[in-house]
Parts: structure tokens; C-alpha cells; sequence
């Protein structure tokens, strides 16, 4: 009986020693419907995972092209995307992509500019701009139907509080952009005037979607089902 009632404190305190550090994660879903109808779209999703050190997070962009009509259905890329994250103590950032055509770009006008301003990170298949790419580049993007997945791995400290909606709502100096994709085409002569996906620079809005089962906000109920097995342990 002793033996057991060691065994329900050792598992009460394992599980809330656990809480603390443990990693918490969270989801928002986004297209690309702004005013204006454009001939390109996108829908995508940014999860957030940060360390309960808050030491480390990672964020993940998964994007898709979604253009379903005309002549960008075989000629309208995605060239790369730009995105911004909060003020925070960093101290360095990795990207990577499931789509090896795609370098990750850090902060620079040059580099990053996209809508007059210049985003925290981007993601391009040049591996100097995200405005503008060579002909040969174009092509390389994602097409009509075709998705990818993108990573950021950020160190430093502070970390543990930042969330897919902070990153929603951070905007490119000075011109105060959000997250933005952008369209080139292969074929510019079919796309005459405003909202080609020659120039389409295309920034999102949060849309509401369900929420994957989070990673984290549950230890409680862990710390509590432990400690409840722990005591039908002890009575037994």
C-alpha cells in the first residue's frame, strides 16, 4: 500500500513538473480574398509551435495555389511569399522548404521587398529577390493545384508567447503589409492591365477553419489524469 501511494506523488510530481516547459502550438487558416477579384488565389495555414522555455519556435506555412480559372491555371506561379513576425530578442533563423526550388530570404530591402516595403522573412525561388525573379525562375514556383510547406526556426528568448495571430497582424515598414504572396507568369501577354498574375502581389486575410487538436493547452487535464490514476493506484 506504501509502495503505491510513493507511486501516485512520484507520478503527481512528474506531471507537473512537466508543465512548465511544456511546447505550446496553435493554427490559423488564411486565403487570398482581397477586394478586387484577382485571377490568382491562394489558401494556406501558419502554425505556430514555441517552446515552453521560450527559448525556440518554429513556424510553419503551408500554401497552396488555388487559382481556378483562365489562362494562369497553366501560366500563374507563386514565386515566393513574404511575412513578417513580432519584435523579439532573436538570436538566429533557419528556413527550409518541402519544395527545394525555394530559398529562404532574411530581412532586406532588397531581398525582401515586396508592396514597397520589406517583410522580416521571405521565401522565393531567387535566391536574392522576392519582387522580382528571372524568366527562368517563374516556372519554378508553385502552380495551379500544387502546395508546399515552409519553416522557420527562430532561437533567442520571448519566445513562448508568439502566436500565429501576432504574425497575422505584423506589418512590413513603412508601408504597413501583412503577410503577401506573389504571382508571376510565365506568359504576360495574358494578362493585360491591373491584377495580372505577372504582378499580382496578393496579401491574405484569416479565415475562420477547424482547429487541429493542439499539442499543448490540455496539461491540466494531463496533471489531473495522472494524478487520478495515481489515486485509484493508491486505493487499490
Amino acid at each position: 500500500m506504501r509502495s503505491r501511494s510513493i507511486l501516485t506523488i512520484a507520478m503527481a510530481a512528474f506531471a507537473l513538473a512537466l508543465v512548465p516547459g511544456m511546447a505550446r502550438a496553435d493554427t490559423i487558416f488564411f486565403d487570398g480574398s482581397v477586394a478586387g477579384a484577382n485571377p490568382v488565389n491562394y489558401t494556406g495555414k501558419i502554425d505556430v509551435t514555441a517552446a515552453g522555455s521560450g527559448t525556440s519556435a518554429t513556424i510553419k506555412v503551408t500554401l497552396t495555389n488555388t487559382t481556378s480559372s483562365g489562362g494562369a491555371l497553366a501560366n500563374g506561379f507563386i514565386t515566393g511569399f513574404g511575412i513578417n513576425v513580432p519584435t523579439l530578442n532573436l538570436t538566429s533563423a533557419t528556413g527550409s522548404s518541402t519544395d527545394a526550388d525555394f530559398k529562404f530570404l532574411k530581412a532586406g530591402v532588397n531581398a525582401t521587398s515586396l508592396q514597397g516595403g520589406a517583410f522580416d522573412y521571405a521565401f522565393s525561388t531567387s535566391a536574392s529577390q522576392l519582387h522580382t525573379v528571372a524568366a527562368s525562375e517563374i516556372a519554378l514556383g508553385l502552380g495551379a493545384t500544387q502546395s508546399a510547406t515552409f519553416t522557420i526556426n527562430l532561437t533567442g528568448t520571448g519566445l513562448g508567447g508568439l502566436t500565429a495571430l501576432q504574425i497575422s497582424k505584423e506589418l512590413s515598414a513603412p508601408t504597413a503589409v501583412p503577410f503577401s504572396v506573389r504571382f508571376r507568369s510565365t506568359n504576360v501577354l495574358l494578362y493585360p492591365g491591373h491584377n495580372s498574375p505577372d504582378g499580382d502581389k496578393v496579401p491574405f486575410r484569416v479565415v475562420p477553419g477547424p482547429q487541429p487538436p493542439a499539442g499543448v493547452p490540455a496539461p491540466a487535464g494531463l496533471v489531473l489524469g495522472l494524478i487520478g490514476v495515481g489515486g485509484m493506484l493508491g486505493r487499490s
